[in-house]
């Protein structure tokens, strides 16, 4: 699929890694509108760019965490899907990201294959669900 003109936000509390995702999706063609470590920083970075999708870790070390995040955009009516990264396979905790508004879930076991899966079908509007949570 084309990524052209699709932009995306990276909420991740992890430095190396939100660096990383930044550089590689821009490669890849996504016009990244901002980085972000927080759930509060993610939400004013998605709130103020409206990118057409944003990559959210599920346990951002922030009030609310990734959970939060996600509930907060739906309140705002946010227009962003929302696809969530993590290494969490606890399905409680995966249905509740779900229930709050999440367009999709990638284990970050699956990698970049299957994080830019993910970012494709949402952005086709389908919702992902990473296929070893099966």
């Amino acid at each position: 699929m084309s990524t052209e003109g699709h932009s995306v936000a990276i909420v991740e509390d992890h430095g190396a890694l939100r660096i990383f995702l930044r550089d590689v999706l821009q490669q890849r063609g996504w016009n990244v509108t901002g980085v972000a470590g927080t759930a509060e920083s993610g939400a004013e970075l998605v709130l103020a760019t409206a990118p057409d999708v944003a990559v959210v870790d599920l346990h951002l070390a922030s009030e609310g965490g990734g959970e939060g995040l996600i509930r907060r955009l739906a309140e705002a009516e946010a227009q962003t899907k929302v696809v969530v990264f993590t290494a969490t396979t606890d399905p409680t905790e995966l249905k509740g990201v779900l229930e709050a508004g999440a367009d999709g879930i990638v284990l970050k076991e699956g990698g970049l294959p299957e994080l830019i899966d993910g970012l494709d079908a949402v952005t086709r509007g389908e919702r992902y669900v990473s296929p070893s949570l099966g």
